[in-house]
């Protein structure tokens, strides 16, 4: 951590507030950053590199919508052999540099039957079938022990505000229940089943271990789904990493004009004026 941060630190002064984490076909959101770095994850001292198509391995701090922000557009899955706490290192970096609120953006597949590719929704919860070995250090064990330091990980505050901007943007958000599985196959259409009877509304390979480590850091968290496919057994063919890409980055647009009208709105709060509202 120490490495890390002095690597970022010394490339540039800025102070981030908020950090995104994309995911697949999301990328691109980096590029609405100004007046900041972007480097290459594999330049950061210990940093994991992603592997995956669609996750480009660039760290960016700027600033966007006269925020300061920390965006990562390609994070590192559990599939790819990491251990959970390679896997959560960049959020860490984040936190440590200063961001009080992480924001988590994924590709998933749609197990509500409600839910087409394209549509967006905003985790109220979720269910976590990644596993939770590599999560913690042995003081935060320790810590652990005592009890629960929060009571949700998805911060309300945060779910309203972005509630109000996707309004604002004229997007639909639906909300429901993020579930995280392994990868890095698709579910079967028996597992889809089996996800649904649980409560999932939304399935993915990722975010569900970053969002615990994020609140347990202290930080606010909100996560938004990209839904690119209808989950195995409820669309029609194969499912192809290529395509969730695909609609990923068409629907880009407009989670980038959510996520601007959010960050517009914590800059009239940070100035002591009254967020605007739908």
């Amino acid at each position: 951590m120490r490495d890390a941060l002095a690597f970022l630190r010394d490339r540039t002064g800025i102070v981030p507030r908020v950090g995104f984490t994309l995911g697949s076909g999301l990328g691109d959101v980096v590029h609405s950053l100004a007046d900041g770095i972007t480097v290459a994850t594999a330049e950061i001292p210990h940093w994991p590199r992603s592997t995956v198509h669609g996750h480009a391995g660039r760290f960016a701090i700027g600033t966007w919508a006269g925020v300061p922000v920390a965006a990562l557009s390609g994070r590192s899955h559990r599939y790819e052999g990491y251990s959970l706490d390679r896997v959560t290192f960049g959020l860490r970096v984040m936190a440590a540099l200063g961001c009080g609120a992480l924001l988590f953006t994924n590709a998933v597949g749609a197990i509500h039957a409600e839910y087409r590719p394209g549509d967006l929704m905003l985790a109220t919860d979720h269910i976590n079938f990644i596993g939770r070995r590599g999560l913690f250090t042995p003081a935060e064990l320790v810590e652990r022990r005592a009890g629960r330091r929060v009571a949700a990980y998805y911060t309300p505050r945060l779910r309203a505000a972005l509630l109000a901007a996707a309004a604002r943007a004229g997007v639909r958000l639906h909300q429901g229940t993020l579930m995280g599985a392994t990868g890095p196959t698709y579910e079967t259409a028996a597992e889809v089943r089996m996800m649904g009877a649980l409560g999932a509304d939304v399935g993915c390979m990722s975010t569900v271990h970053e969002v615990t480590v994020a609140a347990q850091l202290g930080c606010e968290t909100a996560s938004i789904s990209c839904i690119t496919n209808r989950a195995t057994g409820l669309a029609d063919g194969p499912l192809l990493h290529d395509d969730v890409a695909e609609v990923a980055g068409r629907v880009s647009a407009r989670l980038r004009a959510v996520l601007e009208e959010f960050l517009q709105g914590e800059a009239v709060a940070k100035r002591g004026g009254t967020a605007p509202t739908s």
